[in-house]
Formats: C-alpha cells, structure tokens, sequence
C-alpha cells in the first residue's frame, strides 16, 4: 500500500508561491537556503539527505555513500549554518507544510525549476 500520493499541479503551484513568499519577506534566508541547495546539486547529494538534516530526521537511505567524509563534514556544516538561521523556522513550515511535494521538487522550484516538469515525476531524490 502506497503512503503518499503524487502532487497536484495546484499544490506545486502553492508551494512556489510560497517560496516566492519567502524569497520576497525573507531575502537573507532565501540566498543561505539557495547556497545550500545549490552545494547539494553541486556535489550530487540527494536532496532527501538536505531535507533530512535540515528537519533533523535520521534516514540513513539517503546519506551519500560516495562522498569523502571530509567533504561530507564540509556539507553537514553548511547546513547547520543554514539551521543556525534566526528564521529558519520559515523555511522548515513550508517543507512541513508541503510533505505532499518531496524535498527534491521544493529544492528544484527554488533552482527555477517549471512545475509542470515537476509534476508527477519520481526521477530525483
């Protein structure tokens, strides 16, 4: 039995504005979050690993198996920056409040990406 559902175009839709949102009231935190994110793509993390370190949950099936231990630790680090943030608390209610939408389709709005090429794809993690 399947737990989730695959997102509407509406709640994708719904969660860029709400990153637009965030861009707009919250410009300081949106460029640390677009650094972070950026770095994760960069290095070819899975953004599930960013989604989980950011919302402190342990899911060890998307910790990067290849990555040095010494690189990783410069990752890890730059997300806790990202935490350390006074307002990350924002940015952790829309990842919240969109656990319909994986954390890879809000990453990959928040590099630009077109929602309808978001919709209903299972390709990235």
């Amino acid at each position: 039995m399947m737990t989730g559902k695959i997102a509407s175009l509406k709640e994708i839709y719904r969660a860029k504005e709400e990153l637009e949102n965030l861009k707009h009231q919250h410009p300081n935190l949106y460029e640390q979050l677009i650094h972070v994110v950026s770095l994760t793509r960069q290095m070819q993390i899975m953004y599930g690993y960013m989604g989980s370190l950011l919302m402190d949950e342990d899911l060890p099936e998307y910790r990067p198996r290849f990555v040095r231990e010494s690189i990783l630790s410069l990752y890890q680090g730059e997300v806790e920056n990202l935490k350390k943030h006074p307002e990350i608390h924002f940015v952790k209610a829309i990842m919240k409040r969109n656990r319909n939408i994986s954390d890879s389709k809000l990453f990959l709005l928040i590099l630009g990406a077109k929602p309808e090429l978001l919709q209903g794809s299972t390709i990235m993690k």
